[in-house]
């Protein structure tokens, strides 16, 4: 079973290295790697050209993330698909683990492990948290982590390729896209792959641009209440945050973080057609009211 990885890559020259020897060290007979790297100048191109695996590479313009792994999945002639970013590592032995389960599965076309977040050194910082497939919670919770996620080509084919216009939330929109016409397998407690959490990724650099995206995506796939609600209420705050501490013990503080927050979920709200049911509304008031107590 052929396996083909891509690797989308734009100045990451500090964790390159580490990225490509976790795939050089699967040790896998038929893998297929292809780096797409979108023209760095901090001496990625340099790590690529001369890393003894030799993978394929090109480095030039492209549209950002989601483009460059477009790029690569029309081009990748494995059977299994994946990416994996270039801050990323996957843990030995994990593909030989995916394999045999797709080869022991052919109903299966999609499956996820458990991974870890890393700290910047590589180190684990913590689980990354994961349940077993149920597509409603998926609505409200991404707990999918996306170097632990590998799909059969049929997806491609049946579902088209990544949507290149999103910037934080195109891994997310993608299992939302698939899993409605798909349960997800979930290889759990194989712990497959390492997420790095350090300050230069979007997901901790640019929380509020993140959590308004994914906003629009969980309503662009008709997410119901309860989960548009929790998305809403995740960005208003860290709209409110960027204001205020909210766990500060400062008092005025506190009501003003609390103010920003209901602000913003009313903001939000009417920018994104969200309707404020009238239990939601009242709860609302009710934390206004908290606040001026």
């Amino acid at each position: 079973m052929k396996i083909s990885v891509i690797v989308p890559s734009f100045n990451q020259a500090a964790y390159l290295p580490a990225t490509l020897d976790s795939l050089a060290a699967q040790n896998y007979p038929d893998l297929e790697v292809l780096i797409h790297d979108g023209g760095s100048t901090d001496g990625s191109v340099d790590i690529l050209r001369s890393h003894p695996a030799h993978f394929r590479w090109v480095s030039e313009l492209d549209g950002g993330q989601a483009d460059a792994i477009n790029r690569g999945l029309q081009a990748a002639t494995g059977d299994v698909l994946a990416y994996l970013n270039s801050d990323d590592i996957y843990y030995p032995g994990a593909l030989g683990r995916v394999a045999a389960y797709f080869s022991a599965h052919p109903d299966c076309l999609v499956l996820y492990g458990d991974a870890h977040h890393l700290h910047a050194d590589g180190s684990i910082m913590e689980d990354y948290y994961t349940e077993p497939w149920n597509y409603c919670r998926l609505q409200e919770v991404c707990f999918l982590c996306q170097p632990a996620v590998f799909w059969r080509r049929e997806v491609i084919e049946r579902c088209g390729l990544l949507d290149d216009t999103l910037h934080f939330a195109l891994d997310y929109d993608y299992w939302l896209r698939v899993g409605k016409l798909t349960d997800f397998h979930h290889l759990s407690g194989q712990f497959l792959a390492g997420s790095r959490l350090h300050a230069d990724t979007k997901t901790l650099g640019q929380r509020v641009r993140a959590h308004r995206e994914i906003l629009q995506v969980v309503l662009r796939h008709g997410a119901p209440p309860a989960a548009v609600k929790r998305w809403l209420q995740h960005l208003a705050h860290y709209e409110a945050e960027a204001a205020a501490a909210p766990a500060s013990s400062l008092p005025e503080e506190r009501t003003f973080y609390i103010r920003q927050f209901v602000a913003s979920v009313l903001r939000n709200a009417a920018r994104f057609h969200v309707r404020l049911t009238p239990p939601w509304l009242a709860e609302l008031e009710g934390h206004l009211k908290g606040a001026k107590a």
